[in-house]
Formats: structure tokens, C-alpha cells, sequence
């Protein structure tokens, strides 16, 4: 029963699968890039403004936030009842303390950057002379009992 209305084989089918999940991946990429520039537009206006510098959680619904507003270093609370600044901090004193926060992206680049230099410190162990130059399946020796 070949013919015109015949069912069309498990491999033509799996390669028009394969060709729209591509179409669809690539379709997906091109939209998050092109919206996501227009939604990092407000984002990236508004970043310089206020920064958050650091948080600690003191119990589940409680922290503090150094916060960085218009050029001043603020101490601030939050609670059940809202936010309090408690006290203004210097700003030199806030970062020099500060830790420097890595994006995702350059954790990757630094973690692919150790694994490649490992890489090249791991031939000249291999070449290093073995201190142990004595046989371990050895005979014993001729005043030795076996």
C-alpha cells in the first residue's frame, strides 16, 4: 500500500522534528536577544542611581542592606514594618571593604581559565622523577624468609 496517502517513515519524521526544534531554538535566541535590549534599557538608566552593596539576613522576614543612593553609603533595615535607614557609613571605609561581585559569566571564564592551566601543570608532575625506584613485587632478599 505505497502510495500518495502512505504514512511517512520513522526517519523522515524524526528529521522534520529535528529541523523545527532547531527552527524553534534559533527563533527563541533571536527574540530573548532583541527584547531583552529593550528591557535592560530601563535597567541600565536607573543602575547608577541606587546599588545594593551588601545584605545580611538576620531572621527570615529581617536584614540589613549597605546601600549606595545619589552618592551617599547607607545602612538600612527591613522588618515586618517596613524600612529604616539607621545610620549613613563612609563610603571610602564601605569599599575598601567590599568584595568585588563577579558575574556569572567571568566565574565561568575564571574557573575555565584554572582548569586550563591545570591542565598544563599536570604534565610536569607526570614528568617529575618517582621518589619509590624500588620494586614493590620483589623478591626477598637472600637472608629474608619467604
Amino acid at each position: 500500500m505505497d502510495g500518495p496517502g502512505a504514512a511517512a517513515s520513522y526517519g523522515d519524521l524524526l528529521i522534520t522534528s529535528l529541523v523545527v526544534l532547531v527552527g524553534v531554538c534559533i527563533a527563541a535566541f533571536v527574540v530573548v536577544k532583541l527584547v531583552g535590549r529593550f528591557l535592560a534599557t530601563g535597567r541600565v538608566r536607573g543602575a547608577h542611581l541606587l546599588d545594593v552593596i551588601a545584605r545580611l539576613p538576620l531572621e527570615p522576614r529581617r536584614s540589613l542592606y549597605v546601600v549606595e543612593v545619589a552618592g551617599k553609603t547607607l545602612l538600612v533595615g527591613t522588618s515586618e514594618m517596613g524600612l529604616s535607614v539607621l545610620s549613613e557609613l563612609d563610603a571610602g571605609e564601605v569599599r575598601a571593604r567590599a568584595v568585588p561581585q563577579q558575574s556569572f559569566g567571568e566565574l565561568v571564564r575564571a574557573a575555565w581559565m584554572r582548569t586550563r592551566g591545570g591542565a598544563g601543570q599536570g604534565t610536569v608532575v607526570a614528568d617529575a622523577p618517582v621518589a619509590d625506584a624500588e620494586p614493590r613485587d620483589a623478591a626477598p632478599g637472600p637472608g629474608t624468609a619467604p
